[in-house]
């Protein structure tokens, strides 16, 4: 169980009371009453207050008193779980939120707005975002809330122009080595931060989760509050590390379908070209045939027997197929989607099949096909 900043101050100034009474039936030095410590403070109070009135070391004029902020401490922990439930799931919420928009953009983009968003949505004023390769971290985009742009917590010059090294930063190679989220509440103080990255960033403290694709870390996120009072707690580390998740796999997902377009048009011109080879030799057996029904007959056919063509006999493998979706009634974009082809490469073979038959349009192409297979019968 844990106390966030957002939980209800009724709910706090609840938990102070009993903890000063807790204090004072015990004879305690007084409980730590920060938000972030008032989890734990809660939880020695109520066990301490169980094993004295368990051994009798409550006075008798006390022991009701303490009986009764037992059950308060017992059912304020319960109240403290109940929002931070209802935290988490809004918290889910706004990250699913985010990752539609995500879903829209390209690898790229995907990458150079995730410290915006983690400001946006995610209650946070500064945020970073690195590229992991072997050793090396190289800071890829700092995001700061407009009113700090111009300020001394801007140290965009310091990220344009810098490559780190993971072996000066232990607490990030831990990261990556462990694939688990931090939070680094004194920084300055900590002997494994990035010792120049803390001083020209001026953090208080910070969170960091890493970013993975195909089973490694490829990236960092960090994200603090700096100028602000409100402190970071455990419940910032996770909700960073929540998004940091969603954005690895809206990430892949983003490459694999860049990818799988790239191929797809790859695959399309490599049909194209094997296409226009087949019209060619089409062409080529056309010619050759009239020739030979002239050497043949001693003259070329009436005009009207143009009319009287053969689909089968012209067309190539890919127009019959183009054809025979002609025939029943399928538009453009219907055949493209069910050849896999493109709707401009469907225009093209459309065309190509009303020159071949001598027709003036798909309806004449479509009756001409239904004449050829009422024969074939």
């Amino acid at each position: 169980m844990t106390v966030s900043r957002t939980t209800s101050t009724h709910l706090l100034q609840r938990a102070t009371d009993c903890l000063g009474t807790a204090g004072k039936l015990l004879g305690d030095q007084p409980y730590d009453l920060r938000p972030s410590a008032l989890a734990g403070s809660l939880a020695t109070a109520r066990r301490r207050l169980a094993d004295a009135l368990t051994e009798g070391r409550i006075a008798g004029a006390n022991i009701e008193d303490a009986c009764r902020i037992l059950v308060d401490i017992e059912h304020l922990e319960e109240q403290f779980t109940k929002e931070e439930a209802v935290r988490r799931a809004a918290e889910l919420g706004a990250v699913h939120d985010v990752a539609v928009q995500l879903r829209e953009l390209s690898p790229r983009e995907i990458i150079e707005s995730a410290p915006s968003i983690v400001c946006t949505k995610l209650a946070f004023t500064r945020s970073l975002i690195s590229a992991v390769s072997g050793s090396r971290w190289q800071p890829r985009r700092l995001y700061l809330r407009p009113e700090l742009d111009g300020s001394p917590l801007d140290f965009s010059d310091y990220i344009a122009s810098t490559e780190l090294s993971l072996a000066e930063a232990p607490l990030e190679t831990e990261l990556v080595r462990r694939r688990v989220p931090a939070l680094v509440a004194a920084p300055a103080d900590d002997r494994r931060t990035h010792r120049e990255l803390v001083s020209a960033s001026r953090t208080p403290a910070y969170v960091a989760a890493p970013v993975m694709s195909g089973g490694k870390v490829i990236g960092l996120l960090h994200a603090d509050r700096p100028g602000s009072g409100d402190a970071l707690d455990p419940s910032d580390r996770d909700r960073l590390d929540t998004f940091a998740t969603v954005l690895a796999i809206i990430y892949e997902q983003a490459v694999l379908k860049q990818r799988l377009q790239l191929q797809r048009a790859r695959i399309e011109k490599s049909f194209g070209a094997t296409q226009d080879m087949l019209d060619r030799i089409s062409k080529a057996d056309a010619i050759l045939s009239r020739r030979a029904e002239v050497t043949a007959d001693g003259a070329v056919g009436k005009p009207d027997d143009r009319q009287m063509v053969e689909p089968n006999s012209v067309l190539t493998f890919r127009e019959r197929e183009i054809l025979s979706y002609l025939a029943t009634g399928a538009t453009n974009s219907q055949i493209a989607q069910a050849l896999v082809i493109s709707e401009g490469t469907v225009k093209s073979h459309v065309k190509a099949v009303l020159k071949k038959l001598h027709v003036p349009t798909r309806a004449a192409a479509a009756a001409l096909y239904s004449s050829q297979a009422r024969r074939q019968r």
